[in-house]
């Protein structure tokens, strides 16, 4: 099976494994678009856009627990489709509309070598009826390759990248 075939195929059960989530007490599933800007070290530049699908419980009225499935399309030069996890801690408070986001993940699922990263976001969420909208900005890590000193070669480097997003959620 190629590559995009899996890649339909996992995001379908994915997809339809948080849309039964909103069915029990506590579910959510999140569907977001971001893209993010790379602030250090330099040479700064755009990433990719990428698209998120996350599920969560609610654990207490303050936090949830979500798992997200990011697909990092090759919109930039140099760029490959890529899946990157991300699970994600929400502290969101009942009667306020602005929550945070803690992020720890697994990068370059198809492309890799894998790394770990971790960021955080804060958030503003409006919505009734278990329908609603939110716009996050955020700051990840990503291992990347940069020029090395010498400029022979590349080497994979920490960055930390600033990142936008803005999505619809079904609680």
């Amino acid at each position: 099976m190629r590559t995009p075939a899996r890649l339909a195929l996992a995001v379908l059960s994915l997809a339809l494994a948080v849309r039964a989530a909103p069915a029990r007490a506590g579910g959510i599933a999140e569907f977001s678009a971001g893209v993010g800007y790379r602030v250090s070290p330099s040479p700064d530049e755009r990433t990719p856009t990428n698209l998120m699908l996350a599920g969560g419980l609610k654990l207490t009225d303050l936090l949830r627990a979500e798992l997200g499935a990011v697909g990092n399309l090759a919109d930039t030069k140099g760029a490959k489709f890529d899946l990157d996890l991300r699970g994600m801690v929400v502290v969101a408070p009942p009667l306020f509309p602005v929550y945070g986001r803690g992020i720890i993940g697994v990068t370059s699922l198809l492309e890799g070598p894998t790394a770990m990263n971790y960021g955080g976001a804060l958030g503003v969420s409006i919505g009734a009826l278990g329908v609603g909208a939110f716009l996050e900005a955020g700051a990840i890590s990503r291992k990347v390759n940069l020029p090395d000193a010498a400029g022979t070669g590349t080497t994979k480097k920490d960055t930390w990248i600033a990142e936008g997003r803005l999505g619809i959620y079904f609680k």
